[in-house]
């Protein structure tokens, strides 16, 4: 068996630190070969010591995975049992450990606070709202007290309802959610309103906190402060991230063709509902059935689905060493059906196995030998309607991201080259789970959508032709939306998507290109 050493992160307490690292206080909580979950009270409420310790772990390849759960105040680590010793390991991480935590503690009152103060908004005041309504018949309490409670637990979405209206002039899917809620309340249907505001919360919540969690691990990952992080290879580098890219992850999700096809039809629905809403109203003479049309949603991924799929992606791209820009380049990877490279030497790394293993047929494969030869096929490729990946060196041969096609650069030559995605293994083997990962974004995407959405109008339906309990109705639709989110999350293995998913989903599968 051979056992690689890991070397221990330098311990070296800051200039300014009053305080040796040594009073991080640790444990081994679990421990089986090729997995160790440690227990560490500070993950708790101190972020940037669980971000110091999250690039320690990202500088060796001995880790294969290293995870923070700082509400159980938990690392778990995983690493390969037979080429690590787990003694090794250990004194890695204790150096790591301390070294992340050479800055001083702070009293115990900067501890609360770190950690609460932005969670009590979002999720304090719901859970109160929804045990006071809960609570309400067996204590007897007020009727105007209770409702009183859960309208001042609505106050973000009035806030929301009173911006769109008075700076966008629009009418949102807030503006139905509001009147739903306030039909419940003057039916003293206080615990239907609660919980709807409860699930809403914990869904903005749960948004918030991974997108927050996964673009800072993407920010570890790329860090320019760091000249080498040896996690690919003891020598890889990684090309440095401009400040607009890193900046516009999130703002690229409105530029995808998912979204910009989505907004229409979800705010185009709004007013219709209402119309609808007040029509059967009028036909049935029924409020509560008018009402149950109110929820209906199907924009929900404009909010949380989308953003949620694709920064997963991103981040679990970079975690293989393949950087790609934005949310836009990811969605037209997707739909890649040809593949065209800028150098005639690229041949000789493409082999069988690789062809095997993307599931590529040759007839999709291009070469181009110079400059004339590239805007030759561009054109031409251009007139067919294909959607190209052009590979190339350093992404600086006569290319410029369009439309119609993506760049994709080895990183081999200027890494400032405006290059859509970087390969920083410097070969074509992450190419094929590029392709792979970037398709199960977009059916991800659209999956998750439909978990939200179909509940949604099952609901909608029941509610306005037979009768649904509003609890019910709220429970089902707040539950759904928060399952659509998990499951945006859900970002496949590389193995697995090397292991037959290309095949699943192949643009490239076509007879003729």
């Amino acid at each position: 068996m051979t056992t690689t050493t890991l070397t221990p992160a330098p311990v070296q307490a800051a200039a300014n630190s009053p305080a040796p690292p040594e009073w991080v206080d640790w444990q081994v909580a679990h421990q089986i070969p090729g997995r160790l979950r440690i227990r560490i009270p500070r993950l708790n409420w101190d972020d940037e010591f669980a971000r110091r310790l999250q690039r320690s772990l990202l500088r060796t390849t001995a880790i294969s995975e290293g995870r923070i759960n700082a509400a159980a105040c938990s690392l778990i680590v995983s690493y390969r049992a037979e080429m690590l010793s787990a003694t090794a390991l250990l004194n890695y991480l204790q150096a790591a450990i301390l070294a992340a935590g050479r800055e001083r503690e702070p009293d115990l009152n900067e501890k609360v606070g770190a950690r609460n103060q932005g969670t009590w908004p979002t999720l304090g005041m719901p859970a109160l709202t929804l045990a006071v309504a809960i609570a309400a018949a067996p204590l007897e309490l007020p009727f105007s007290i209770v409702g009183g409670i859960v309208l001042a637990a609505s106050i973000p979405l009035w806030q929301r309802v009173s911006q769109a209206l008075t700076q966008q002039g629009q009418v949102t899917i807030d503006c139905l959610d509001a009147l739903w809620l306030s039909y419940q309340l003057l039916q003293g249907n206080n615990i239907a309103g609660a919980l709807a505001l409860n699930l809403a919360a914990v869904g903005e919540s749960l948004r918030r906190s991974k997108l927050q969690q996964l673009e800072d691990e993407l920010y570890l990952l790329f860090e320019q402060e760091d000249a080498e992080i040896h996690w690919l290879s003891d020598r890889q580098r990684f090309a440095p991230v401009p400040e607009a890219d890193r900046e516009g992850w999130l703002d690229s999700v409105e530029k995808t063709e998912l979204l910009q096809n989505l907004k229409p039809v979800a705010q185009g629905a709004i007013l219709p509902t209402l119309f609808l809403s007040g029509t059967w109203a009028i036909l049935t003479g029924d409020l509560g059935r008018a009402s149950a049309l109110l929820p209906l949603d199907i924009g929900v991924s404009l909010r949380g689905v989308t953003p949620l799929a694709v920064v997963s992606s991103l981040t679990a791209a970079a975690r293989q060493g393949v950087y790609i820009r934005n949310a836009r380049v990811l969605e037209k990877l997707a739909l890649v059906d040809t593949l065209a490279f800028t150098r005639e030497s690229f041949q000789d790394l493409i082999t069988p196995e690789l062809l095997a293993t993307w599931g590529i047929p040759s007839e999709c494969i291009y070469f181009a030998t110079d400059g004339a030869a590239v805007e030759g096929l561009q054109e031409q490729l251009r007139r067919q309607g294909k959607r190209v990946a052009w590979i190339t060196d350093s992404g600086s041969d006569c290319l410029a991201a369009q439309e119609d096609q993506v760049v994709i650069s080895l990183g081999r030559g200027d890494f400032a080259a405006a290059a859509d995605v970087i390969l920083h293994s410097h070969d074509l083997q992450p190419l094929g789970y590029t392709f792979a990962l970037a398709r199960h974004t977009l059916a991800t995407a659209y999956e998750s959508l439909a978990i939200a959405t179909l509940p949604n109008l099952l609901v909608v339906a029941v509610g306005a032709f037979w009768g649904l309990n509003p609890v019910a109705a709220a429970a089902i639709n707040g539950s759904s939306a928060i399952l659509a989110e998990l499951n945006s999350l859900r970002s496949p293995k590389p193995n697995l998507l090397e292991n037959g998913f290309l095949s699943q989903r192949n643009p490239f599968s076509c007879n003729k290109c």
